[in-house]
């Protein structure tokens, strides 16, 4: 296997990503039937979102770890496509926050055909769409081909499934009957009308399919909080016309063997063998005659380990992790592990960038690891998650950045003071600026409290210092008037000062805390007095 430089690498058993690719090149056969499997011209990855819903960063963990998939198999010498589709014939469930209440009256229509709030697209799923691809080709770094659902169904692409899975219906229902306790009904259809005569998709409620036509009435449909009210309108649909889809379990099976498939993410759910995922298999084989895609089953995203949901407000839309985070961050937060639930929370953005920043060490070469496999893994993970070209590690930590953005608002003064500390490269300029301004806007909405401050001019009249604190501030001083200091000398000073005046080092500083920053706690003390500069530390230290 190659990697995209060119160089020989044996990835296998270390790159999920990689597993898989290798896994859907060498498959030969058929999951549920007999039969081999005949070579690809182009390896097909899908991606998809429902309009539905929220388009948050949840929704791009499917696509970012589909992409992935996409960047193994071109490693690998396969030609690959990776396609992104829009779930737009999904029904409006709820009136979205923001939205007026009398768009009640279009809960059950399809997203595709409620008219934009807004009124500066064609509808609500073309507004938001469009909104939502502002920036997730932001997050990606493989040019995606988009199609929308409801434009195939119009267009016909899907009629030659559509007449495949009609024609086998009794063998769809015996499929489906397996995994139900009760069986569906002798008029079932696997296709659902839109009601002609009131736009709605969830209230046309299936009389008969017969002779390729399905009759319907319009009833009320309950969702969980909301209810689409049908119109009672009957009529008649034909399925080869475009005005409706298929049910899930056949559309989906139907979107495979439409793009040829060869692999697609899904929800842990969707892991158990009666979901969804494991019925449209079996129909795709049995009834389309197309290989059952291999399948990247993988955790959702908590956020402080709640479930997003816009009624909550704790969702994070792609556009709020652009302003404080780049978009390889998410990258490589979600192709760590997919099968390990994860959490997010903006309090920890900062360890999320220790984390990306010492990957990005270990891939530069300028960090080495004990273990071999752990060290080649990472390199691996981090080339798959960068995905464009990658610059030189930069030395300053978002933790750093968010103190220097605190203390130094001019440029200049910013840059000598990371000079002085050794986190500041000219080479890489642009990058720490970057880095620096996202860290004002992190600390502007997202930081928690005990990492924001306020330098004090002068020491606080409300402060009270016992004699023996009072005396090592003093003592601290005086050493910085003598001698210059690193971080580690500096720190050693702390402890050494504590030690010959019988003070505990947390009561040591804890002391210099209230004076510096009129706050008990406050950024790693020793750091931040070379980046603040010992003359303001010394003026403010020998004023108690």
């Amino acid at each position: 296997m190659y990697n995209k430089n060119g160089n020989e690498k044996n990835f296998d058993d270390i790159f999920w990503a990689d597993q898989l690719a290798k896994q859907i090149i060498s498959r030969e056969k058929f999951h549920y039937v007999d039969k081999k499997i005949k070579k690809f011209d182009d390896y097909t990855i899908k991606t998809s979102a429902s309009l539905s819903g929220v388009l948050h960063i949840g929704r791009l963990s499917d696509t970012i770890r589909g992409e992935s998939v996409a960047i193994a198999l071109k490693d690998a010498g396969v030609k690959t496509r990776f396609i992104w589709v829009a779930e737009n014939m999904d029904p409006l469930r709820k009136v979205p926050k923001g939205v007026p209440e009398n768009f009640e009256k279009y809960i059950g229509v399809p997203v595709t055909d409620v008219p934009d709030v807004e009124k500066c697209h064609g509808s609500y799923a073309e507004h938001h769409t469009e909104e939502y691809f502002k920036v997730i080709d932001k997050f990606v770094v493989t040019k995606m081909e988009k199609f929308s659902m409801r434009e195939e169904y119009k267009k016909g692409h899907f009629n030659p499934f559509i007449r495949k899975i009609l024609e086998k219906i009794d063998e769809i229902k015996e499929i489906q009957n397996k995994y139900r306790t009760n069986p569906l009904k002798k008029s079932w259809s696997p296709w659902t009308p839109i009601c002609e005569n009131c736009g709605k998709i969830v209230t046309t409620h299936v009389l008969n399919f017969e002779n390729g036509i399905v009759t319907y009435v319009c009833r009320d449909y309950e969702f969980e909080t909301t209810t689409a009210k049908g119109c009672g309108f009957k009529g008649e649909n034909n399925p080869l016309k475009g005005n409706g889809k298929l049910l899930w379990k056949s559309e989906w099976a139907a979107q495979w063997a439409r793009w040829q498939v060869v692999s697609e993410g899904a929800g842990k759910e969707y892991q158990v063998p009666n979901s969804a995922w494991w019925i449209n298999g079996e129909i795709v084989e049995k009834v389309l005659d197309f290989p059952m895609p291999v399948p990247i089953f993988y955790e959702h995203i908590m956020i402080d380990s709640q479930k997003m949901s816009a009624s909550v407000g704790n969702v994070v839309y792609p556009r709020d992790w652009l302003e404080v985070a780049p978009a390889e961050l998410l990258r490589l937060f979600y192709n760590k592990r997919l099968m390990t639930t994860r959490s997010f929370s903006w309090k920890d953005l900062p360890n999320l960038y220790d984390e990306y920043d010492k990957i990005a060490k270990v891939h530069s070469g300028s960090l080495k690891l004990e273990n071999e496999k752990e060290e080649s893994h990472y390199k691996r993970l981090f080339e798959v998650s960068h995905g464009k070209d990658i610059k030189k590690p930069i030395e300053l930590s978002f933790s750093h950045a968010a103190v220097i953005a605190q203390i130094f608002p001019d440029e200049d003064d910013a840059v000598k003071s990371m000079e002085k500390t050794g986190h500041y490269d000219k080479n890489v300029h642009q990058l720490i600026f970057e880095r620096l301004h996202k860290a004002k806007i992190w600390l502007k909405k997202y930081a928690p409290d005990e990492v924001k401050f306020e330098l004090q001019k002068s020491v606080s009249k409300n402060i009270e210092l016992a004699a023996k604190e009072k005396e090592a501030l003093h003592a601290v001083a005086k050493l910085l008037k003598e001698r210059e200091y690193n971080e580690k000398s500096l720190f050693e000073e702390f402890y050494s000062v504590s030690n010959r005046l019988g003070l505990k080092p947390q009561e040591f500083f804890k002391a210099a805390y209230k004076v510096l920053l009129n706050k008990e706690r406050g950024p790693k003390l020793a750091p931040f007095i070379i980046a603040l500069g010992k003359e303001k530390v010394i003026k403010l230290f020998e004023q108690i």
